[in-house]
């Protein structure tokens, strides 16, 4: 039942946050995009009963902070402040993701992918430093440094998960990998349409792969643990 729950909270988050958007109401993004890190947070917790205490504890504070930062970032537009609390919200959570996935190597006891495929990366950083190029003449030094963190632990944790490839089954490693590139998507078109050019319906690509990519996550990582 409360598995049930929470997943008719998920399902009234998704459909309350794009009604905002379409019919432009701004005081439903308040009320339902928090929601959203709430349900998928809750319902990963009711499912976590055969994980490893270390490993539920990890995943909970990337998606505390997650929730942190849709909090703040709800509110980027009253001032930078708020953008700034919550990208650094955002860059706690990845930094427990890349510990999330880092721990679920280290279980299974396998050789992490990259340790012998390091030419993957070049990818990372190639499309990292093509993005950061683009930016770079339209932030400040503080954004200089803050976009730069931000955007070297957002693919860390995208690398994190593809390392995962082969240590775990393939129905968790493609879906926690699928969800770590859509999130690495959703966070590039924020940056684009806020310092680069701007998305005509940025809100509905960058919240469609935001939530998909938090759900999946959630999802690969119970798959590891729970059949």
């Amino acid at each position: 039942m409360k598995k049930s729950l929470f997943t008719v909270v998920f399902a009234l988050s998704i459909l309350g946050v794009f009604c905002g958007i379409f019919l432009h109401i701004k005081w439903f993004d308040y009320l339902f995009k928090p929601l959203i890190m709430f349900s998928i947070g809750g319902y990963f917790l009711l499912n976590s009963n055969n994980i490893q205490k270390n490993v539920v504890r990890i995943a909970t504070f990337a998606f505390l902070f997650s929730w942190f930062g849709d909090i703040f970032l709800m509110f980027a537009s009253d001032g930078n402040i708020y953008f700034m609390v919550g990208l650094a919200c955002f860059l706690i959570a990845q930094i427990f993701y890349i510990t999330l996935f880092r721990k679920t190597i280290k279980l299974s006891g396998r050789e992490p992918f990259l340790r012998r495929n390091k030419i993957y990366l070049i990818a990372y950083i190639l499309y990292g430093a093509t993005i950061y190029y683009l930016l770079f003449d339209h932030l400040d030094i503080v954004l200089k440094i803050a976009v730069f963190m931000y955007m070297s632990a957002l693919l860390g944790m995208s690398a994190m998960a593809l390392n995962r490839y082969k240590t775990v089954s393939i129905i968790s490693f493609s879906t926690v990998f699928f969800g770590s590139v859509l999130f690495v998507i959703s966070d590039s078109l924020i940056a684009i349409d806020k310092f680069y050019i701007t998305i005509p319906n940025d809100r509905i690509f960058v919240m469609s792969t935001y939530i998909a990519a938090q759900y999946l996550i959630m999802r690969g990582v119970l798959k590891q643990f729970v059949i």
